[in-house]
């Protein structure tokens, strides 16, 4: 394995990581609030950050698949 690729793989494995809890936590939440609340046009701070980890996943992916020599 080539050492320029190891910030990547660095990146990709916390913003997998990250990713992950922060679905478990939206869907934790979703679950305790549900009976409670009824759904809103406002979007969940949450679920922004979600996205943003999912975006910044495929980019860095996508950048990883690049560098990589197949």
């Amino acid at each position: 394995m080539n050492e320029s690729n190891n910030p990547f793989i660095f990146l990709l494995v916390l913003n997998s990581f990250i990713s992950v809890i922060l679905i478990v936590n939206q869907n934790e939440s979703k679950n305790d609030s549900a009976p409670t609340q009824n759904e809103s046009s406002v979007s969940n701070p949450l679920e922004t950050a979600t996205w943003i980890c999912l975006i910044l996943e495929l980019i860095l992916l996508v950048i990883q698949l690049k560098v990589t020599d197949f």
